[in-house]
């Protein structure tokens, strides 16, 4: 299969670029750093074409996108770059509101547009976007990226729906707490803080049985979404004590 990855330079993305190479896979990585796109590169020189670039340089980000749906039919789309600017009592600024803006959810549309319109053109395909648990409860510690990541769900819900005629499936995979660089920033005890292959594993059966909604450990989704029934009242009493608590 031919696989795209965005993000493919850490975490997530890079832990699933080298399990789908390592299975024989066809892989289009995308992320700004690009010495480990080289190291994922080395692994199947023959079959790992790398694109080092910054997604929310949006035109060029683009262009290279389109260039790649021409050439190549992508059997999955895995939307999975992402940033946070870490947790804190404090109102976002505009910028770092906007960045987390412009690569959580710009990012995600920019990268899939032109892939998805040659899936419509092929009548098959997969969309894989990698939102977060943190979508379901928006902790008043991380007002952009929850709310960037409940706008994923949002927009996978759409897509999923708009897509169906076509045969594409589109896949929401909502994970907790994993040990990535992007939650070595919290200073804060992670609750069900995972490993990163036990995460890999979880998110590969996600896009293998093509779950419309996979929120995972399961424990803490059924918590959450248990929380999210509650009255708003009670809800932000939690909320508010667990922020205090924490910061």
């Amino acid at each position: 299969m031919n696989i795209a990855i965005t993000g493919a330079s850490s975490g997530i993305g890079y832990g699933l670029a080298k399990r789908y190479i390592e299975k024989g896979h066809t892989l289009f990585l995308f992320a700004r750093r690009r010495e480990k796109l080289e190291e994922l590169k080395a692994l199947a020189p023959n079959r790992v074409f790398v694109y080092p670039i910054d997604i929310t340089k949006f035109g060029a980000f683009k262009k290279i996108v389109e260039e790649v749906a021409k050439r190549n039919f992508i059997d999955i789309a895995i939307a999975n770059a992402g940033t946070s600017t870490g947790h804190g009592l404090e109102v976002p600024d505009f910028e770092s509101f906007k960045k987390t803006y412009d690569l959580n959810v710009l990012g995600v549309h920019a990268f899939l547009e032109p892939l998805v319109n040659k899936m419509i053109e092929q009548g098959k395909g997969k969309i894989v976007v990698i939102s977060s648990l943190a979508s379901i409860i928006a902790s008043p510690s991380s007002v952009a990226y929850s709310s960037t990541k409940r706008a994923l769900n949002s927009y996978c819900e759409s897509m999923r729906n708009l897509l169906s005629p076509y045969n594409i499936k589109v896949i929401n995979i909502m994970p907790g707490f994993i040990k990535t660089p992007l939650t070595e920033k919290n200073k804060f005890k992670m609750p069900f803080l995972m490993e990163l292959d036990y995460a890999l594993d979880r998110i590969e059966y996600a896009i293998d049985k093509n779950k419309k909604e996979y929120g995972f450990p399961k424990l803490f989704y059924f918590v959450l979404r248990f929380l999210s029934c509650m009255p708003a009242f009670f809800r932000d009493f939690i909320l508010k004590k667990t922020a205090k608590k924490v910061f």
